[in-house]
This record gives C-alpha cells, sequence and structure tokens, in this order.
C-alpha cells in the first residue's frame, strides 16, 4: 500500500487505492531476497527507492 501511495503521490495521480480480499494462496508478506545477487553478481541497489520511481516515471512518461 506504501508503495501505491507513493506512486500516486509522485504522478499527481486522482487514483483511488481499493482494498479487496487476498486470494487464498497469496504470501500475507512479501520479503524479497537479493542475496543471489549480491553473491553471484556483486550487486547491490544504488539508488534509493523514491529517486527509482521518479527515474521510472519519467521513462515512462517518454513513452507515451
Amino acid at each position: 500500500r506504501e508503495l501505491a501511495e507513493k506512486v500516486i503521490q509522485l504522478t499527481n495521480s486522482k487514483s483511488l487505492l481499493v482494498s479487496r480480499p487476498l486470494p487464498s494462496d497469496d504470501p500475507l508478506q512479501r520479503q524479497p531476497d537479493i542475496s543471489v545477487a549480491r553473491s553471484l553478481l556483486n550487486w547491490e541497489p544504488s539508488i534509493q527507492l523514491e529517486e527509482g520511481l521518479r527515474k521510472t516515471i519519467r521513462y515512462f512518461e517518454g513513452m507515451l
């Protein structure tokens, strides 16, 4: 929800969030694990979330 709210804020969208029941097989909490990327590729994220979202939004705006 926080991510969706941030995207709405950064895009000045008038979209509303709608909460619906999760499917029965949906994990209750996602926990991304980048340990494989760290160990095999020696990679870690280098920019903060908001900056990455801004870059992604600009990219898609350019595609429109």
